[in-house]
């Protein structure tokens, strides 16, 4: 699948070391490889959005959208956060807007 970025994502992942950035850096790789949604490991649909999914990595959550097109399967990586703030209404509302 191809793959793309945010802003906010890539500032997340610029904040992070050692065992967490490979970790965001396999589950990215594994996005990469996988021929279809079912084949990222520890991913699930949010329950309530139409395109925005979450895959958990360690104590942390990525937040992504993912369009069907006819040509190309996109995955655009949205958000990564703590699991402690991932399910905060502020970040709920964002989501929202981004799952149009």
């Amino acid at each position: 699948m191809k793959v793309e970025y945010s802003k906010a994502f890539v500032k997340a992942v610029r904040k992070l070391s050692g065992k967490v950035l490979d970790s965001v850096r396999n589950a990215i790789q594994g996005v990469m490889e996988a021929r279809c949604i079912d084949e990222i490991t520890d991913c699930k649909k949010l329950v309530g959005y139409d395109f925005v999914y979450r895959i958990r990595i360690g104590s942390y959550r990525a937040f992504f959208t993912f369009h069907v097109h006819i040509e190309n399967d996109v995955v655009m990586f949205e958000y990564l956060l703590p699991r402690g703030e991932a399910y905060d209404k502020k970040n709920q509302e964002k989501l929202r807007r981004i799952d149009e």
